[in-house]
């Protein structure tokens, strides 16, 4: 028992990291609670648990208020926008439920359903970049773009990994509680946990880019996302300085 108990067995170190999910999915839930600020709450969710991943900080709860806090105001010029769309899709499928015809009713859910999934996994890409590397909004959001197409794989499993729990909770009526509960308690931190995990390797590489070549974007991208023919206009990642230089408060 001792042994289990140590701090550098396997177990305490689940442990500890799941008691970290715990703590992080309530500051996000209660950062999400005003509905503006949410971008600001799901960026500083993908800071910590970038964070995680790389074994970097164990302090959860400053280093969330951290890119919380330094993050707000720029979160409002491209989380608005994402929560327009998504209010506007959510509107126009219910007007979609009076038209009469099937067929033109499926095709334009599916139209919005795609839309939907189009945006969705554009964002999980948007927050880690946000919360790692200092850009313009407008470069944030192009690099997000990129990366979302030059990793269709990554992308894709970054939906699967959000859609699974409400799959879960529509089609799987006696696993509704179990998915709340596990909502509550580490629904957002586990999300983005997994996606930092599938991003590691692309944002690694974008980390390693030394700062004098102000990480541009390159006309092009390899399969794993590596530059081919970097151009002389600005483009993905004016990282001038990665966000870890900023000493949380």
């Amino acid at each position: 028992m001792a042994g289990l108990l140590s701090p550098d067995s396997s177990f305490y170190r689940a442990l500890n990291s799941a008691t970290d999910l715990v703590i992080l999915n309530a500051l996000t839930i209660l950062g999400c609670v005003p509905v503006v600020t949410a971008g600001a709450s799901l960026t500083a969710c993908a800071r910590v648990t970038a964070d995680m991943v790389r074994e970097e900080d164990d302090y959860i709860v400053r280093s969330w208020w951290a890119s919380f806090k330094g993050n707000l105001r720029q979160s409002f010029g491209w989380w608005l926008p994402v929560l327009a769309l998504l209010v506007l899709a959510v509107a126009e499928n219910w007007l979609i439920g009076g038209i009469r015809g099937a067929t033109l009713a499926g095709a334009l859910t599916g139209l919005i359903a795609l839309g939907t999934a189009i945006v969705v996994g554009i964002l999980s890409w948007l927050c880690p970049l946000v919360a790692q590397f200092d850009n313009t909004v407008a470069g944030h959001v192009s690099s997000a773009c990129i990366l979302a197409g030059a990793h269709p794989v990554r992308t894709a499993a970054n939906l699967a990994v959000g859609v699974a729990p409400l799959a879960f909770f529509l089609l799987v009526p006696d696993a509704r509680g179990a998915v709340a509960w596990f909502a509550v308690l580490i629904g957002l931190s586990f999300t983005g946990y997994v996606h930092a995990l599938i991003e590691k390797g692309p944002f690694d590489r974008l980390r390693r880019i030394h700062p004098a070549r102000e990480a541009r974007m390159p006309r092009a991208v390899d399969a794993d996302g590596v530059g081919v023919g970097w151009p002389a206009s600005r483009g993905l990642l004016e990282a001038h300085t990665p966000q870890e230089a900023r000493e949380p408060s």
